[in-house]
């Protein structure tokens, strides 16, 4: 491969990071991106999944060869390319069994997962918990001034959207009324509907 691939590698880093920090925003931390804008462990873990994808764009010839990938398809013979098709399945690289190791008679398979369960676990529990205290800080903030519980909820529930009906509705009026402190209804109201919405409701 050579330094002559760097450059795809890169593009493979850039993308396979960019793919990890949207996927893990956008399944887990929709609504609340703004309080973990500036927790390194989030920036770390796209940092992981970038190097994976780098090390996989170099390494590309050899897992090929060694069967462990195959690229079929048109225009899979430019490098560039195949930069951008390893940067889109970064993950899916994960499943790679690099080695076997033998002890007596059972075999355990070594790869890219084995090695990325060291460390991810606690960066997805290091901004989890980032993520819970940056947003109750910052409703706490709002809460001081609403101490009645009960004109809580029936502003979060005068502030529904209308597109939003049915049984989600109900169910999400249902969880605001089963809440014991305001910081609870407002927190509820926040992962919902954003921040946007809760500043309007609660200035």
């Amino acid at each position: 491969m050579g330094n002559l691939n760097l450059g795809p590698a890169f593009l493979s880093f850039v993308i396979a990071a960019l793919i990890a920090w949207l996927e893990l925003i956008t399944s887990k931390y929709p609504r609340t991106f703004f309080s973990i804008r500036k927790c390194r462990a989030l920036y770390n873990y796209a940092l992981v999944y970038g190097l994976i994808g780098f090390g996989a764009m170099l390494g590309l010839e050899q897992l090929i060869n060694a069967g462990i990938i195959k690229l079929e398809g048109p225009f899979l013979s430019s490098l560039w390319t195949q930069s951008v098709i390893i940067g889109l399945t970064t993950k899916a690289l994960l499943h790679i069994r690099l080695f076997n190791i033998t002890v007596g008679s059972t075999t355990f398979p070594l790869g890219t997962e084995s090695i990325l369960h060291l460390f991810e676990p606690w960066l997805l529990e290091h901004i989890e918990l980032h993520e819970f205290n940056a947003v109750r800080e910052y409703i706490e903030i709002r809460a001081r001034s609403y101490n009645n519980l009960l004109a809580v909820q029936q502003k979060i529930k005068s502030n529904l959207p209308q597109s939003f009906s049915g049984p989600e509705r109900k169910s999400f009026e249902v969880d605001v009324d089963t809440k014991k402190s305001v910081v609870e209804s407002m927190e509820l109201y926040l992962r919902r509907f954003g921040s946007g919405s809760f500043n309007r409701v609660f200035p």
